[in-house]
């Protein structure tokens, strides 16, 4: 399955990784929260629906979903 891991980098910087189902990934980075949020508005509501999405932290897992639910 195809899997989005997002996560907070330990130089402060929110990384978006995509990784196929073949386990090959790419990874984006984002210098703000609200930049993460914005690569992650690139991924239709139905894409997302394809992924297992993983959060390092229950903090930014409190703001995606926030997001994704307006």
């Amino acid at each position: 399955m195809k899997r989005l891991k997002i996560y907070k980098t330990d130089e402060g910087e929110f990384c978006l990784e995509r990784i196929n189902e073949f386990g090959h990934g790419t990874k984006r980075f984002f210098i703000s929260e609200e930049g993460l949020l914005e690569g992650l508005d690139a991924y239709s509501k139905n894409e997302l629906n394809q992924y297992e999405i993983e959060v390092e932290s229950n903090e930014l897992w409190s703001v995606l979903i926030n997001h994704l639910n307006k």
